[in-house]
C-alpha cells in the first residue's frame, strides 16, 4: 500500500492497510471489520474519513481533481 493523491483545498488521500490505530478509526468509519485496506482522506490535516471503495471515495472526492502525491 502507501499509495497517495494529492487535491484542491489540501486535500489528500491515502491507501492504508487497516491495522493499529487505523483499524480502529475505520472501525468508528464504520468500514467492514474483515477489509484490510481503506482509503483515508484528510483535508487541511482533519479527517474526513475513511472509504471502503472506490466509489465510496468518489462520493467524498472529486476523483478527477487527484494527482500522484
Amino acid at each position: 500500500m502507501g499509495e497517495r493523491w494529492a487535491g484542491p483545498g489540501g486535500t489528500r488521500v491515502r491507501a492504508v492497510r487497516l491495522a493499529g490505530a487505523h483499524r480502529v478509526w475505520a472501525d468508528i468509519a464504520g468500514i467492514a471489520a474483515d477489509a484490510g485496506h481503506a482509503f483515508l482522506v484528510v483535508e487541511d490535516g482533519r479527517l474526513v474519513g475513511y472509504f471502503a471503495s472506490v466509489e465510496d471515495l468518489a462520493e467524498a472526492v472529486d476523483l478527477a481533481a487527484l494527482r500522484p502525491d
